[in-house]
C-alpha cells in the first residue's frame, strides 16, 4: 500500500472512533431507561395512548376529552387496579370498540408491517456497502497511466486538434 493510502486510512480512524463512542453512549443511555411504566397512573397513560378514540378523528383516548374517551380511561383504570395485563385490557377494549388499536399488534399478518421496514433498511445498507466496495476497487484499479493510456490520449488530442496547416 502506498503512503497516500496509509495516510487516508489513518485520517479515517478518528471518524470511526467517534462513531464507536457515540454508539456506546447511545447503548448506555438506552440500557439505563426504564423498561415501562413504573406505577398505575403511568400504565393507564401508556395503555390509553395506544387506543383510538371511537368518536374523535385522529385522537387517542389519552388525548381526547369527550365523554366516551373519559369512560374508556376509567375502564382502563379499573382493569389496571384489578391487576389485568396490558394485553388483556387492550383486548377487552377492542372487543367493546372494534378497530380501537392505534398500534397494530406485532403478530400474524401485521408482523409484516413491523418487519418489512427493517428488512428494507438492511437490504439498502447491504446494497450501498457492495456499491461502495465496487467503486473503491474500480478506483484502486485505475492506478497510474501506462504507455497505452498515454498513446490513447495523444491520439485523441491529435484528432481533436487536427493536422497542422
Amino acid at each position: 500500500m502506498s503512503a497516500a493510502g496509509w495516510n487516508a486510512r489513518l485520517r479515517a480512524w478518528p471518524v470511526w472512533l467517534g462513531l464507536a463512542a457515540l454508539a456506546a453512549a447511545l447503548i448506555v443511555v438506552g440500557a439505563q431507561r426504564a423498561n415501562g411504566p413504573v406505577n398505575n397512573t403511568e400504565r393507564i397513560d401508556a395503555i390509553t395512548k395506544t387506543l383510538k378514540c371511537p368518536v374523535c378523528a385522529g385522537e387517542s383516548v389519552y388525548e381526547s376529552r369527550v365523554p366516551v374517551a373519559q369512560n374508556i380511561r376509567e375502564e382502563v383504570a379499573r382493569q389496571v387496579a384489578a391487576g389485568r395485563t396490558d394485553a388483556a385490557i387492550r383486548q377487552r377494549i377492542e372487543g367493546a370498540f372494534p378497530g380501537s388499536q392505534l398500534v397494530p399488534p406485532a403478530e400474524g399478518a401485521n408482523l409484516v408491517l413491523w418487519v418489512a421496514p427493517v428488512v428494507a433498511l438492511v437490504l439498502a445498507l447491504g446494497g450501498l456497502t457492495l456499491a461502495f466496495r465496487r467503486w473503491r476497487v474500480q478506483a484502486a484499479g485505475a492506478g497510474e497511466p501506462d504507455d497505452r493510456d498515454r498513446a490513447l490520449v495523444a491520439s485523441a488530442l491529435r484528432d481533436e486538434v487536427g493536422p497542422p496547416r
